[in-house]
């Protein structure tokens, strides 16, 4: 069991003060029990050689009144259980080889009072002898004083240390407790207020009341949880300038690479090549871009740029589709990547429907204000490809195979706002979108190959 400041200063101070009032209590008693006893014994001692001296003296001038006035020395003390003068004889034996002392009484008061002159003192009387020797006789005086007094001044003493020892013990308790409980205060203060700064509340103040030891660390304490908090401060103040740099870095890397890539690039500092066996890629750009391009001013070609990608952007998130790269006028995505899905081919028609559809709506916007605007063409094929990172400085998320060049090959080879489309993503959309077939047309590398304009969505009937 741990025990507190406070407890363990209580029951220091408790045991001074018990060791004090066992004091009083047991050996002081004890002490002045024998004090009371021997002066008891010396007070009837001095009686019984103050007879003794007055028999003698009464005995040599024979003065017998003088005896009884000797015994009458004591008689009026209420103690007194019975005075006598015994007198003494020493009988020899026959062959006096040996002799023995005879007592016998010869006076006493009261003279009622049957005394052994053999007696000796018990718990209830006290019986002192005082010899003489005259020439009339030898005896000696037998005092014997009851032992009433003697008990009552004990009980008296007994009682008057245990109540004192009581009041002993409880002053030193209340002295203990008033004590500790100063001493333990501001200790078990610090001690709270540490834990909670242990849990990180910094905001903990001691308030000292003392100028002593405990003060100077309370004070100390004080200090060092300011000292804390301010550098908690700086701390958390740079942490959330660190992470906002961090976030500027992750969304500078993310606009460059996809989420998965980025992570693993993080984590382990390179991003391995992938191969996906079904992906569809989309291939955009605009009819006759270099001409136009050439009769607008640079600062007017760059915002129609950034218009018309800025909204391509926001349709292919909306379908989880990962932007790849632009060149020039050209923009590429693919949808499917980097993870995979069985839902890209519809993902990747509708995002082409709706690029579409905004581009058309952006042309009406424009000629209705007399100006010009960019046709869109688009291409889609499904097929495999690989994907990766390509260089060290600057590099880039890119995808690579025959479905990349097919998909740029269908863009090319469409016509303005319209969204031709490979064989292999015809049968997969077929039975959900309107698709015309075109016939087959020349690409460069792959020969003859059959492509189809989606129209849109079919209505329901």
């Amino acid at each position: 069991m741990t025990l507190s400041v406070q407890s363990k200063i209580l029951l220091t101070v408790l045991s001074v003060v018990l060791m004090f009032a066992l004091f009083i209590l047991f050996y002081y008693p004890d002490r002045q029990e024998r004090l009371l006893f021997d002066n008891y014994n010396n007070e009837i001692e001095n009686f019984a050689s103050t007879v003794a001296l007055g028999v003698k003296i009464a005995l040599t001038e024979e003065n017998f009144e003088g005896v009884e006035t000797a015994l009458n020395f004591v008689r009026d003390d209420s103690r007194l259980q019975f005075v006598s003068l015994i007198q003494t004889d020493t009988v020899w034996k026959a062959d006096h080889s040996e002799f023995s002392i005879e007592k016998t009484v010869f006076k006493s008061f009261p003279e009622i009072a049957e005394v052994d002159p053999y007696a000796i003192s018990n718990e209830f009387f006290i019986n002192k002898r005082a010899p003489f020797f005259t020439s009339i006789m030898n005896g000696e005086i037998m005092l014997s004083f009851s032992t009433t007094e003697i008990i009552k001044g004990r009980n008296e003493i007994r009682i008057a240390s245990a109540i004192a020892s009581f009041i002993v013990f409880i002053i030193g308790l209340s002295i203990g407790y008033l004590l500790a409980r100063n001493i333990s205060r501001p200790v078990l203060a610090l001690r709270d207020a540490a834990n909670k700064v242990g849990e990180g509340d910094l905001t903990q103040f001691v308030k000292n009341i003392s100028k002593d030891e405990i003060g100077e660390l309370g004070t100390a304490f004080n200090k060092m949880v300011k000292d804390l908090s301010t550098a908690r401060n700086q701390v958390e103040q740079r942490t959330v300038e660190l992470t906002k740099e961090k976030q500027k870095s992750d969304e500078l890397l993310l606009n460059i690479l996809p989420l998965e890539t980025a992570e693993e690039l993080k984590t382990t500092g390179q991003a391995k090549a992938k191969k996906y066996e079904s992906v569809t890629v989309i291939f955009t750009d605009f009819v006759d871009f270099t001409a136009k391009s050439e009769k607008m001013d640079a600062h007017r070609l760059v915002d129609e740029l950034h218009h018309c990608f800025s909204g391509f952007d926001n349709i292919i998130k909306k379908y989880n589709i990962e932007k790849i790269k632009t060149i020039g006028d050209s923009y590429m995505c693919a949808a499917g990547l980097p993870v995979e899905n069985e839902s890209h081919p519809f993902d990747a028609v509708n995002a082409a429907l709706e690029i579409r559809g905004c581009m058309l709506s952006y042309k009406n916007e424009m000629e209705a204000k007399g100006e010009n605007c960019f046709d869109v063409r688009i291409g889609i094929h499904t097929g495999p490809v690989v994907a990766g990172i390509v260089g060290v400085n600057k590099f880039a998320y890119d995808i690579w195979g025959s479905t990349v060049n097919t998909a740029s090959r269908l863009e090319s080879s469409s016509e303005p706002n319209m969204i031709n489309i490979s064989e292999s993503l015809y049968q997969i959309i077929k039975d959900k979108y309107d698709c015309s077939l075109r016939g087959k047309f020349p690409v460069k590398g792959l020969g003859e190959i059959p492509m189809y304009f989606l129209n849109g969505m079919k209505s329901d009937k």
